[in-house]
């Protein structure tokens, strides 16, 4: 199947707090939603933005990986992905506009695009992710591989004309297809693909600053 470069938009030099702290967490929604799409038959790689220098790092990834797909999944579950909000943005539209501008059909979920998803198909994204996204993700890539109509996938936003199979038209050029019901059976995923993560420079910090070393788990 198709390569999905996943990506989140939390950089930790954009946060002058937490740089200062050096107690950064991998992002674990990230890679539990690579860890389900790669279950499914995907190839996955991970392009971590934590302790990258800015948003054109990504290019270096577009072209050692090849993507057809380019998946900006942030934790909906961590604070911090909130904080700094206007620069977060910022380097979420314009990874987005690298990805679409090397030809990826980009994809993006955090709490900011849904609140705010018309800002986000202004900047390079072809689709919102509404909310709780693994299911959605996994549904709308399985559906584009098979050249199917996005509209039918509950759970996003998409850049189209028109609507259909129930699908509401938000905009003259955005279909909202509503919000996909929160999952009751978690077990249902698989756990996060840690392997994807470069344990090492997480590792480095949290000694550095505190003497040990301290990783992130989510248990609701």
């Amino acid at each position: 199947m198709a390569q999905v470069l996943f990506t989140h938009a939390y950089f930790l030099r954009l946060d002058a707090k937490q740089w200062k702290l050096q107690q950064p967490y991998p992002p674990l929604g990230t890679i539990t939603a690579a860890a389900v799409v790669r279950e499914a038959g995907f190839s996955v790689a991970l392009h971590d933005t934590m302790f990258a220098t800015g948003p054109h790092d990504l290019t270096a990834a577009l072209h050692a990986h090849t993507p057809a797909y380019l998946v900006i999944y942030d934790d909906g579950f961590n604070y911090l992905t909130k904080m700094c909000l206007t620069k977060m943005r910022e380097a979420a539209f314009r990874m987005a506009e690298i990805g679409a501008a090397y030809g990826c059909r980009v994809i993006v979920s955090s709490s900011d695009s849904t609140d705010h998803y018309a800002q986000y198909l202004r900047r390079g994204a072809e689709f919102v992710l509404l909310g709780e996204a693994e299911m959605t993700l996994l549904a709308l890539l399985q559906t584009l591989e098979k050249a199917a109509d996005p509209a039918q996938v509950p759970g996003l936003v998409c850049r189209r004309q028109g609507s259909d199979n129930g699908a509401t038209a938000t905009s003259e050029t955005n279909i909202n297809t509503g919000r996909r019901p929160v999952m009751q059976h978690l077990d249902a995923l698989p756990l996060p693909a840690w392997d994807l993560i470069r344990i090492e420079p997480y590792r480095r910090a949290w000694q550095k600053s505190t003497g040990y070393f301290s990783l992130n788990l989510a248990t609701t």
